[in-house]
């Protein structure tokens, strides 16, 4: 019954939609332009360019991403992440960084290149999380610069995606164990459980009652849409009766 009540529901404005949709102009079909845009040219990212941007990237994160002395970072960081940001805003450690426990293992390194156009590379940066921290393993999206001075700085930094369990103390590690056995100790099941469970809920309306409410809205929208046409028909269909009528047939 529900099935047929949402085809009816669905076929008139399914008519509706082909009948009044309509495709762009051919003349738009490739979107707006943009003026004066060049293609930057792709450039290897040399080994020596590898190494001068290693301990940048450390530096950034260490400082800035763990805030362990965002002031230590102002150098590093590049005008996009500073915009709009006094020297003394920065040390505050009030920045548009994303805060994360970063371990000093492995710190300045990354997976991979995602692109590298000279001045500018892309980079998808591993982070290990510091031991305790609660925190998985993290992946980030970073993007260094040279400026004119020959300077690399990170210039844009976001975190993609969490990998693996936290990373928990063995205090904690102890704890969550010993809270799981008597977790586990006070569920084993018992006679009184077992009857509890057998008997019907003693509250709560029943759930053949419950879905009902379920079928208003459908009904609703059924209302909605097939009352116009069950109008129409009973209109035409006495029109027709009184052509007959008239005819004598």
């Amino acid at each position: 019954m529900i099935k047929i009540a949402v085809v009816l529901a669905l076929v008139p404005l399914a008519y509706l939609g082909v009948h009044f949709s309509h495709g762009a102009p051919p003349d738009k079909a490739n979107g707006p332009v943009v003026p004066n845009y060049v293609q930057p040219k792709r450039r290897p990212f040399t080994k020596s360019d590898q190494a001068a941007v290693h301990p940048v990237l450390a530096r950034f994160i260490k400082y800035a991403v763990a805030r362990e002395d965002p002031a230590k970072a102002w150098d590093v960081a590049g005008p996009d992440l500073r915009s709009g940001l006094t020297r003394k805003q920065w040390d505050t450690g009030a920045i548009p960084v994303v805060n994360y426990p970063a371990a000093h293992k492995g710190l300045g390194s990354w997976d991979y290149v995602k692109y590298s156009y000279g001045n500018t590379v892309g980079l998808e940066v591993f982070v290990f999380p510091k031991p305790g921290s609660g925190y998985s393993a993290m992946t980030a999206d970073a993007e260094v610069r040279k400026d004119s001075a020959g300077r690399w700085q990170v210039n844009y930094w976001m975190p993609e995606r969490f990998h693996g369990p936290a990373s928990v103390s063995a205090k904690q590690e102890r704890a969550a164990k010993k809270a799981a056995r008597a977790y586990a100790k006070s569920s084993k099941p018992t006679s009184t459980h077992k009857v509890a469970a057998a008997a019907p809920a003693a509250t709560g309306q029943p759930t053949q009652i419950r879905g009902i409410w379920l079928l208003l809205p459908v009904g609703i929208l059924s209302l909605i849409i097939l009352a116009p046409l069950t109008l129409l028909f009973v209109g035409m269909y006495r029109n027709r009766r009184a052509e007959r009528e008239s005819l004598g047939t």
